[in-house]
């Protein structure tokens, strides 16, 4: 009797534990969701993953590197400036990411094609979230690539 006793209490604790997802995992939610849809028909679903105190930064020294708020990025970063310097879009793959109950980093490899050519950007997407939104963004890639390919600018030796 004292076994069955203890089993049952066993059996009603466990379905009483906390089967919630970790921090971790639902900023990785948070995140993949905003990827998996940011360059797609469905990009409000993206947009709905940013909180309203969005800081954003296209990090580098460049035409477009720049820090927009939460309305910047929407309607001058992703409405304006990206369909600007790259009419035909971009298509990103996930390299790797890893995160904590704070941040995610997730890297990617672009493939696109810009006014000057090929533009096949690496970056570093770094996110921090907060209630469960994206609320810091800063993009790292190659600023030298993006005047280069996006506004035909040159490298030139200095002697």
């Amino acid at each position: 009797m004292k076994k069955i006793l203890l089993l049952t209490i066993a059996l009603i604790l466990s379905s009483c534990a906390d089967n919630s997802m970790s921090q971790r995992d639902m900023n990785l939610k948070v995140v993949n969701t905003f990827w998996d849809n940011i360059l797609t028909e469905n990009y409000q679903v993206a947009l709905d993953m940013l909180h309203e105190d969005l800081e954003f930064e296209f990090m580098g020294i460049c035409t477009i590197c720049k820090k927009y708020d939460r309305e910047g990025f929407e309607k001058d970063w992703f409405m304006t400036v990206i369909p600007e310097v790259l009419p035909d879009g971009i298509v990103i793959n996930k390299v790797n990411q890893m995160a904590d109950d704070e941040w995610v980093v997730t890297t990617f490899v672009g493939e696109a094609m810009a006014a000057n050519g090929e533009y096949n950007n690496r970056y570093a997407m770094v996110m921090k979230l907060k209630d469960n939104k994206i609320v810091f963004f800063q993009e790292y890639q190659s600023d030298l690539l993006a005047e280069t390919a996006l506004f035909k600018k040159e490298v030139v030796d200095i002697e």
